[in-house]
């Protein structure tokens, strides 16, 4: 997939869509499979065009929305795609006032943007046009023709990024994953702890996340851990360990038959499903025990489901 900038952009006529494509979810991938459809019937390059930062963190400063996806994770799942070019843009004070006819200009004058594909719901410009007719017109005064991409519905809910994260924090893994249409990903790089699960003979591997990632409800999940171009069994606890005085959320992982010294490594959890609530025990020995029949619980999981 072709990155593009203002010092990278190859005069090729293209068919674009924007959006801000967190989570990358079903719906996301509908209108994302018609974009290439529809350039490749065109005779047209694709065209995803996003923001590397959420919009509304922008217009509403004081929100603390959390992410589904990094841009780093978005750009690997658009190639993953078949995706041909993407445009990553800051969305700052001074993108957020161009009126969308300013927005759309830009797209045709430099980066060739013939066709524009539209989410059902979409807007851009800090005009807001009303309705979808009003970006139709607006195009045919540009030379840019606007299609529409209808909704996706996944049995009785409309997909959305918000539905996904209200998922997430009532720690509900298999219903996001299915509206993902892919398995939520935690990325981070292996930080050193205070050795208790070594102790208990569960040593974890602790990670540090991006700031803006949305972290699961606290609890004990079945995971699948890629670390060093290998995939694990894992066993994921998100919380703040109250069985040793913790007092701050921590991302740990105990990696299902793997041995090894991995700090600093970047590490990738596919989360499968969420066993049970953290718990405070009264002893580390009752926590092994506990710790023991949670990794029987994934190891049969993982026989009859994955």
């Amino acid at each position: 997939m072709n990155i593009l900038s203002d010092t990278n952009r190859p005069n090729k006529n293209r068919f674009a869509t924007i959006g801000f494509f967190d989570g990358v979810h079903l719906g996301h991938r509908f209108l994302l499979n018609r974009l290439n459809e529809y350039a490749a019937q065109f005779g047209l390059e694709s065209l995803v065009v996003s923001f590397a930062d959420s919009p509304q963190r922008i217009l509403s400063p004081n929100s603390d929305i959390k992410l589904l996806t990094t841009s780093s994770e978005k750009l690997e799942i658009f190639s993953e795609l078949g995706l041909q070019n993407c445009l990553m843009l800051n969305f700052d004070h001074q993108l957020a006032l161009k009126t969308s006819a300013e927005f759309l200009r830009d797209l045709r004058d430099r980066f060739c943007v013939r066709r524009l594909l539209m989410g059902y719901d979409h807007h851009f410009g800090s005009d807001k046009l009303s309705t979808f007719a009003d970006y139709v017109v607006l195009g045919q005064t540009m030379g840019v023709e606007v299609d529409a991409c209808s909704p996706f519905v996944s049995g009785e809910v409309t997909v959305s990024s918000s539905k996904i994260r209200d998922y997430l924090q009532q720690g509900d893994i298999e219903n996001a994953n299915r509206l993902l249409g892919a398995d939520y990903t935690l990325t981070g790089f292996v930080a050193s702890g205070s050795q208790i699960g070594r102790q208990i003979k569960f040593p974890t591997a602790n990670l540090t996340l991006p700031a803006e990632k949305l972290v699961p409800r606290n609890g004990v999940y079945a995971v699948e851990v890629d670390v060093c171009g290998k995939a694990y069994k894992g066993m994921l606890n998100i919380g703040v360990r109250p069985t040793v005085a913790g007092n701050h959320q921590t991302v740990e992982v105990h990696i299902l038959d793997f041995e090894g010294n991995i700090y600093g490594t970047p590490v990738t959890l596919r989360l499968k499903k969420r066993l049970r609530d953290e718990r405070k025990f009264e002893s580390l020995d009752e926590l092994s025990r506990q710790l023991q029949y949670d990794r029987e619980a994934i190891v049969s999981l993982y026989k009859s489901r994955f």
